[in-house]
């Protein structure tokens, strides 16, 4: 079919079968319905029709699309699906549902923007999990799927943003790996995935295939990948040593465990088993890497310089107080609240130069005589060159998310459950507006609600999310902005 650009299983998507009641004669009946297609992606314009086979049990069947740029039509055992033509400058996207008796069915279907525009943008809604590596080549992720008697399957996709190819790989069974999510990607096509079954995969789009990680010198069944350099050479992430989380680097195959300080975020002298690290990400040319404590869920951030110095992101605003908290036995004991510098599980929150890095400037205030702690956060970068932090108070509860090497903050809101993204030049606190404000500035596109999550060095590729919700789940679908593929 002419126009048709993909066309993907989503997870739970290939059949849905419920039980009815009992019918006349005392037997159950099953009743389900089966798409040959549970998704669909059409281009913004000139798209001919497009077939879903539609099996189920009772044989009756109703469908009820959800938007009207979409007409779906009954022809037997067929749906025909017809879009109108996309003139709204941006992508959109609707389901249809397919009931039949008390089974019920959706059809997501996705159009894509005006492929005139200078940009193209496209939603990951059928992802669990997905990357984008650090040039900007690919875009690597997963869906499962359940097929008959409940087992699952998983598929890796790879998309080649130069060309919106899409290339799939497996189905792979629950009996051979069951991923939970996936950690990194390189420009050359490695996909790093993480194996409830413990251990690491790496998926080759090149080989079409898949590899069991193995670090010498590292446990593979306790490794953790923070991110990795563009052709996959050098890693940052973290391994277990005597039941605590230590970072490590990588370089050419040879791992290293990375300095750790003399002092935890509360700035309290540790036994040297008694303290967990991550190692999360680092510049392009590798000299500055950061990362986050993990003690009493501090998530203090820190970063190690050209020499593998430790030091605590934000040291000139960093402040501990040694205060007096009741023991519930009548006496006191000491206890620091800290102002500091903190981070959640970020990847891509340094500047490609490694000048800035983007976080969050957590407050902490005892109240109720110390039996409570008030925290407040507010969005900060943190300049390595010149050891200075800017905290954006103004923007209130927030992060830091991204960073460009000129200054660029892009700050997400709230900082937890981010839904919203602001922009301003730090070094003088100047608003540029929204996300989508900056954007439609630059290129004339009008982009949906969402946050940045990264920039491509070039600033040529934009990958960012978008928080959803649905009855009491919630979820971050991906995006991608890049260069329209007429240019």
């Amino acid at each position: 079919m002419k126009n048709i650009l993909s066309k993907t299983v989503l997870a739970l998507g290939i059949t849905a079968m419920v039980m009815a009641g009992c019918t006349e004669n005392g037997t159950s009946e099953k009743q389900y319905v089966y798409l040959s297609d549970a998704a669909c992606t059409f281009q913004s314009a000139g798209n001919e029709p497009f077939t879903i086979t539609v099996e189920t049990s009772p044989a009756e069947w109703t469908v009820t699309p959800g938007a009207s740029w979409v007409t779906a039509e009954k022809s037997g055992n067929d749906l025909v699906l017809t879009v109108a033509d996309n003139a709204d400058g941006m992508e959109r996207t609707t389901t249809i549902s397919i009931t039949a008796g008390q089974a019920e069915q959706t059809i997501t279907v996705i159009q894509l923007s005006d492929d005139s525009l200078p940009m193209r943008f496209r939603k990951l809604a059928e992802f669990h999990s997905a990357v984008i590596s650090p040039n900007g080549k690919w875009v690597g992720g997963y869906y499962s799927y359940a097929e008959e008697g409940d087992a699952a399957l998983h598929r890796f996709i790879f998309i080649d943003l130069e060309t919106d190819e899409r290339i799939e790989l497996g189905p792979y069974p629950e009996s051979l790996m069951f991923p939970t999510s996936v950690e990194c990607i390189t420009d050359t096509g490695i996909l790093y995935a993480v194996d409830a079954n413990g251990g690491m995969k790496a998926f080759d789009v090149n080989e079409q295939n898949y590899y069991e990680v193995e670090v010498p010198g590292v446990d593979a069944a306790t490794l953790g990948l923070g991110n990795v350099s563009a052709d996959g050479t050098f890693w940052v992430g973290w391994a277990m040593v005597n039941s605590h989380y230590r970072p490590y680097v990588c370089e050419n195959g040879t791992a290293t465990m990375l300095p750790l300080p003399e002092k935890d975020f509360r700035d309290v002298p540790y036994d040297g088993d008694d303290f967990d690290l991550m190692a999360r990400g680092f510049s392009e040319d590798h000299s500055i890497i950061y990362g986050t404590t993990w003690d009493n869920k501090d998530f203090g951030m820190i970063y190690w310089d050209a020499d593998r110095n430790v030091h605590f992101v934000g040291e000139d605003v960093r402040k501990v107080t040694t205060i007096q908290r009741p023991d519930g036995y009548g006496g006191t004991y000491d206890y620091n609240i800290v102002d500091g510098m903190i981070s959640w599980a970020g990847q891509y929150q340094i500047s490609p130069n490694g000048r800035w890095i983007a976080g969050t400037f957590r407050t902490e205030t005892a109240v109720d005589d110390g039996n409570s702690i008030e925290q407040t956060f507010s969005p900060a970068f943190y300049d390595v060159e010149n050891n200075k932090t800017y905290i954006m108070s103004e923007y209130g509860d927030g992060s830091g998310m991204v960073v460009t090497d000129d200054g660029i903050g892009f700050i997400g809101t709230p900082s937890l459950y981010t839904s919203s993204c602001q922009v301003v030049k730090i070094e003088t606190g100047e608003s540029l507006g929204t996300l989508q404000q900056y954007i439609l500035d630059l290129y004339g596109i009008y982009m949906p609600s969402g946050y940045l999550v990264y920039l491509t060095p070039d600033k040529e590729i934009w990958w960012g999310a978008t928080f959803e919700t649905e009855g009491i789940v919630a979820s971050a679908p991906n995006w991608y902005l890049a260069p329209s593929l007429a240019k």
